[in-house]
């Protein structure tokens, strides 16, 4: 039997996860802050996601996300799932992970 589980089950807490992705080749040159305009709006528009900051660095970009999970994994997961997804879509190319860090928002309670 498969036991479905209730999204009104989950308690949702804000996380602040903070990326470092890089380009997949060296090959490419460094992005500006109009080039990761789209990616940040794109990541806005997100449901779940409740802040956004993109640094455009030498060799990739830097990352913080603000957004609802039940736990840090998930947090985790889902931020860096969302971030290489969305620089794809903003036409940044390919994208690879290389770290984070997360934190639960101070003061932020429940979602």
């Amino acid at each position: 039997m498969l036991n479905l589980a209730s999204a009104a089950d989950v308690t949702l807490r804000l996380w602040l996860v903070q990326l470092r992705l890089d380009h997949a080749t060296r090959a490419r040159p460094p992005l500006g802050d109009d080039d990761v305009a789209p990616m940040v709006e794109l990541l806005y528009r997100t449901e779940g996601v409740r802040s956004v900051a993109v640094v455009p660095l030498a060799t990739g970009l830097a990352v913080a996300v603000g957004l609802d999970a039940p736990d840090a994994t998930s947090a985790r997961e889902r931020a860096r799932g969302l971030a290489i997804s969305c620089a794809r879509y903003a036409g940044l190319g390919e994208i690879v992970f290389r770290r984070a860090c997360v934190t639960p928002a101070p003061h932020a309670g429940t979602a």
